[in-house]
């Protein structure tokens, strides 16, 4: 029988847990600040209380870190010109 499971797999790394990547990579003031309002403009959505429209794009996960910030700036430019009308 052919082996077909994992055959593109090369290296398995262990990942640390979240608390120990939250502890070597705290979030400054401004991206703590920037979390929470997002949060609770979201909340607003979500029990009507701002009737924006919400938006939720992804990718679920990034592996060309240029391409993701490319992509982000495009977001960034279509949400400006979404505010200005």
């Amino acid at each position: 029988m052919h082996k077909t499971d994992d055959v593109r797999i090369s290296e398995i790394k262990e990942l640390l847990p979240p608390v120990a990547i939250l502890e070597k990579f705290s979030a400054s003031e401004a991206a703590s600040e920037t979390v929470y309002q997002a949060r609770k403009s979201i909340h607003n959505i979500l029990n009507e209380e701002d009737d924006r429209l919400l938006v939720i794009v992804g990718p679920c996960s990034i592996h060309d870190t240029d391409a993701a910030i490319e992509y982000g700036k495009k977001l960034k430019h279509f949400e400006m010109s979404l505010t200005l009308i």
